[in-house]
């Protein structure tokens, strides 16, 4: 039986012990002879060039790192947003790439046990031409807005990590929009501008809110916050709450003149009649003693930017770092940080600036 097996195998076909095969290697051959090599014709199959995706044009055709996610090219569009607004920490963008990327294409299926289609519908439909064409959009300016009501109303109810949250996933979405016109693309660098003032603003009342109040520097330290707080571009039933409570704070630590000037800027904005009535009688309180009996960080009569990581305030003609994204303030010490309200750009970084506008790139 192994007889057998090792002839069916061929064992020992392969050797050439009998001299039979013996061949004269050393030939003598001129070293100028040129051969053509002859192509096989007739029946030979040629495949074709690998063509390019829908997806790949995209990519190609565009200058939007939206339209990027929605191809698929995930570096592209990190190396875009990093050179236009400074991003250098993508996880916050986390959730929101893999959401622009499902939907870049669509899945149809097809017949049982086959694999299912993938289109990728374009953004008009008559736009076939590979060199024109582009993903339908990804979002709105008008979705974004609609979100900043939500945001509105959690700050009005007292929700403030909640509307911080939403507040800063508005700005993080901006980027990512394709605006039609300038007026649209003044809207969203001012939805930008609403946006870090609210985050700035909560960010610094939930820290306010967790500080300790057992000595007198506490409690100063809580006054000055309160105090920046007010100087956030807020909305007004939202700043009247912010200098109701700026000016009952200034009134315990007995800065009675700081006090009524928080009072009066609330008249001003025209609260209910209870609370005016209230702030009437801190005014007519505070003008018994029209003095500030301790010394605050603040200055309410000097013009000031609000340092962001450090909430301290940086007077006109003093030195700043920006933000490339957002423009929050930051003091030099704090360039090539990480912002604190963006979470994602480089303080002080140099970038081209934000390209959401196809009139940007003529």
């Amino acid at each position: 039986k192994q007889w057998y097996q090792r002839r069916v195998r061929g064992d020992g076909l392969g050797e050439e012990d009998g001299g039979g095969w013996d061949v004269e290697d050393d030939i003598d051959l001129p070293p100028d002879l040129d051969i053509a090599v002859t192509q096989v014709t007739g029946t030979s199959y040629v495949p074709p060039a690998i063509g390019t995706s829908t997806a790949k044009r995209w990519t190609d055709n565009s200058q939007f790192a939206v339209d990027h996610l929605m191809g698929g090219s995930v570096d592209s569009a990190m190396r875009l947003l990093d050179d236009q607004i400074g991003v250098v920490d993508f996880n916050p963008y986390k959730s929101l790439f893999m959401e622009v990327m499902g939907r870049g294409a669509v899945c149809l299926p097809g017949l049982p046990c086959q694999a299912p289609i993938m289109a990728y519908p374009p953004r008009t439909l008559n736009d076939n031409s590979p060199k024109t064409t582009l993903p339908r959009k990804y979002q709105k300016l008008t979705d974004l807005v609609e979100q900043l009501q939500v945001g509105y109303q959690l700050t009005t109810q007292g929700k403030f990590s909640e509307a911080a949250i939403k507040f800063h996933s508005i700005l993080l979405a901006v980027p990512l929009l394709i605006v039609e016109s300038k007026e649209e693309l003044n809207e969203a660098q001012q939805l930008i501008g609403i946006c870090r003032e609210y985050v700035l603003g909560l960010q610094m009342e939930i820290a306010r809110k967790e500080l300790p109040r057992r000595t007198v520097d506490d409690q100063i330290r809580i006054c000055e916050l309160a105090a920046y707080f007010t100087h956030c571009n807020l909305q007004p039933v939202h700043l009247i709450l912010v200098l109701r409570s700026a000016a009952q704070l200034f009134y315990k630590l007995k800065n009675f003149k700081t006090a009524a000037s928080f009072a009066r800027r609330l008249l001003d904005c025209g609260p209910k009649q209870d609370l005016a009535t209230t702030m009437r009688k801190i005014i007519a309180a505070c003008e018994k003693n029209p003095v500030d009996e301790h010394k605050l960080q603040y200055d309410q009569h000097n013009p000031f930017v609000l340092c962001a990581r450090s909430y301290l305030p940086i007077y006109r003609g003093k030195a700043v770092e920006k933000c490339p994204l957002c423009t929050a303030s930051y003091l030099p010490e704090h360039k090539g940080s990480v912002c604190t309200v963006c979470k994602v750009s480089e303080v002080g970084k140099e970038t081209i600036g934000l390209r959401i506008f196809p009139g940007q790139f003529r």
